[in-house]
């Protein structure tokens, strides 16, 4: 196995919000931007010092909470993008952290370098997308507090009691709350205030 000797990624990708690496045909870490230590050394699968020369394929097993069978089929991924078997690859990784998860996004594609014509490597972008993922699971929620009522109701002509699913008749109020996330709140209505308070119907009447 060739020794690690660090490439030099351009300035501007520690700019990045998200984390580089570069590495060899061995899984070797050739090369990464600067934030990538302190970023993912927070899931407590590596120490920020010992980068550069570890093996890349050893870091992502040691990632916390992580499915080992889902890791490896990640990693054999990652071996036939190397081998060309694969134009390129990206998959979402689930890391356990202070007793939550934070998810990343990696993206993998072939490296070569004119730095040295006989490398080949992968190029992997980490992206931290919980964010998104909280977004997600709240739209999700969301859309499952969403009920809507289609199709014919069988209603009674007489008391306007509605016959649900089961066979039971229910009044308006209870059928609406049963099936939808509205609330009833009461009142009463002018015409029906005029029909059973007359003595107050007066006031209804006033400018």
């Amino acid at each position: 196995m060739p020794e690690a000797e660090p490439f030099f990624i351009k300035t501007s990708s520690e700019d990045f919000k998200s984390t580089i690496v570069i590495i060899d045909a061995y899984g070797t870490i050739r090369s990464y931007n600067h934030p990538l230590p302190e970023k993912l050394s927070r899931y407590e699968c590596i120490t920020s010092t010992n980068w550069l020369g570890s093996n890349y394929f050893n870091i992502l097993a040691s990632f916390p909470g992580t499915c080992p069978h889902s890791m490896n089929n990640i990693i054999s991924h990652l071996k036939e993008v190397l081998n060309n078997d694969m134009a390129g690859y990206v998959c979402e990784v689930r890391i356990l952290r202070d007793n939550s998860y934070v998810w990343l996004r990696l993206e993998a594609s072939l490296y070569e370098t004119s730095l040295q014509s006989d490398f080949k490597g992968l190029i992997v972008t980490h992206i931290d997308i919980t964010h998104l993922k909280h977004l997600e699971h709240h739209l999700q929620d969301a859309s499952s507090q969403i009920r809507t009522l289609r199709g014919m109701l069988p209603i009674c002509a007489v008391c306007k009691r509605i016959r649900d699913e089961e066979d039971e008749w229910n009044t308006v109020e209870s059928f609406v709350e049963k099936h939808t996330h509205a609330e009833f709140t009461h009142d009463i209505c002018p015409e029906c205030i005029r029909k059973l308070y007359p003595q107050y119907a007066r006031i209804l009447d006033r400018p």
